[in-house]
């Protein structure tokens, strides 16, 4: 499935920014265009002038044959204006909006000016002395409105400059937004694979030596995982040391029990009711040590293919014959030919401690099911039983160590609650994931394993 790339922070970084410094450059012409006096960005301001200046001179020459021309073409583009006393042009009726607009804007000023109206430049007024009477002269020139002619002047004669300065901009955007977005997909990932059970993942030093809040949150992120791995490191260590320390007094006790039953025999029970505690003690320890193990990753057997069709008619088989004997019975539903590559006694353990506890709580004279399919790339068991399920609440602490719920699932919940927790270290030593739900009447345990998982060296 193809992801819509703006919904990355990369994309919305980058085109933030770069349309943002393109808003500006736009923003900026057209401020240009409507704040700044047109006249400041003529070139030949002074030209103007001094046209208007030769040409006033000519019609205080030319005085006596004025009255017939009211707009004299001096130069190409070029026409003059003239208005008497009364404000009235003179020699036609009417003139340009433009120059009647500069005309009355400007009548009164003593130097000529420059103005701008509908792509006409209209320059004056310069006082013109004929019979001592004053009349006013305006010449005007027309031209392209601004904006367009500034843009099409940029665009015609610096195009490159534009096309450079949209390249550097986009360059530029594309620098500040993987500066501000790699660190924090660094973040991401090394999350990622902490939250998998890699202890040892680190965020790069690259990004902790940064000196900024993403640095001090990548060096607050790596303490945070060194002291979680101290701590996981630490527990493990301490259930596996006192797991083999209980191991020598439970050896003794068993020899004392030897010896006390040669001296007393007549107390047989007492002697039975201890023997069975040793047992069960010895059992809680090699589950733990067990768990342990698994947690750790530590394995003495190599990863191989696992035929997971073979192993589950394997242990359904034994722990049918097991079953049938509380008159229960465990069955394969379905079972689709799957081979994944893995650590045969992990996968076992975790199938076997599902099924054994799915028969440990379904009542007599149903069944336990198991199933076994392929979904796209992963292999999915699934063991259900029909007995009275877990409360919801309790779902989500169904794998923690020690976990029972007693209340709920009865009183053949007689064991040390390592089960589902041993079950869940070894389906993710496998990269896959173990999930429960109830389905009324039972509950039902899916493990998730990928058919191309790489082992980690």
């Amino acid at each position: 499935m193809l992801a819509w790339p703006f919904r990355s922070l990369f994309w919305k970084l980058f085109l933030w920014f770069w349309l943002t410094m393109v808003s500006m450059m736009v923003a900026l012409v057209v401020a240009v265009a409507i704040t700044v006096d047109p006249a400041d960005f003529l070139s030949e301001r002074r030209a103007l002038f001094r046209e208007l200046e030769v040409a006033s001179r000519q019609v205080e020459r030319m005085a006596a044959g004025w009255s017939t021309n009211l707009a004299i073409r001096q130069l190409p583009g070029s026409y003059y204006y003239l208005f008497g006393p009364n404000g009235e042009p003179v020699g036609r009726p009417t003139v340009p909006s433009e120059v009647q607009f500069s005309y009355n804007k400007t009548r009164d000023r003593r130097e000529p000016v420059i103005t701008f109206r509908s792509g006409v430049v209209v320059v004056g007024p310069r006082k013109v002395w004929i019979d001592r009477t004053p009349f006013d002269l305006y010449l005007t020139k027309e031209m392209p409105r601004l904006v367009h002619w500034r843009v099409k002047k940029v665009f015609a004669q610096q195009w490159h400059l534009v096309i450079i300065a949209l390249g550097v901009s986009f360059l530029l955007s594309i620098m500040l937004a993987r500066y501000l977005v790699v660190p924090i997909r660094q973040l991401q990932g090394t999350s990622r694979r902490l939250a998998q059970g890699d202890l040892a993942a680190r965020v790069a030093q690259v990004v902790g030596d940064r000196g900024d809040e993403l640095g001090e949150f990548g060096r607050d992120f790596n303490h945070m995982a060194e002291q979680l791995e101290t701590l996981i490191n630490d527990k493990e260590r301490l259930l596996r040391d006192v797991s083999h320390e209980l191991r020598s007094p439970l050896t003794r006790l068993q020899l004392s029990l030897a010896l006390a039953r040669r001296k007393s025999p007549d107390a047989e029970s007492e002697h039975g009711r201890i023997e069975r505690e040793i047992e069960r003690l010895d059992q809680m320890i090699g589950e733990i040590i067990r768990f342990s193990r698994i947690q750790s990753g530590v394995t003495d057997r190599a990863w191989e293919p696992v035929s997971l069709h073979g192993l589950i008619e394997y242990i359904v088989d034994d722990a049918d014959f097991e079953a049938q004997a509380q008159d229960k019975t465990v069955v394969v539903t379905e079972s689709q030919d799957i081979e994944i590559n893995g650590v045969k006694d992990w996968l076992g353990s975790a199938i076997e401690n599902m099924v054994r506890n799915a028969i440990r709580f379904t009542p007599e004279g149903s069944r336990v099911e198991v199933a076994l399919k392929k979904h796209k790339r992963h292999a999915i068991v699934t063991v259900r039983d029909y007995g009275p399920g877990i409360p919801e609440d309790a779902l989500d602490s169904l794998f923690e160590p020690f976990f029972r719920v007693d209340d709920t699932r009865g009183k053949e919940n007689d064991g040390f609650g390592l089960g589902t927790s041993i079950a869940m270290g070894a389906v993710k030593n496998h990269g896959g994931i173990i999930t429960a739900r109830n389905v009324h009447p039972g509950l039902e345990v899916t493990i998730c394993l990928p058919l191309n998982h790489k082992v980690a060296v």
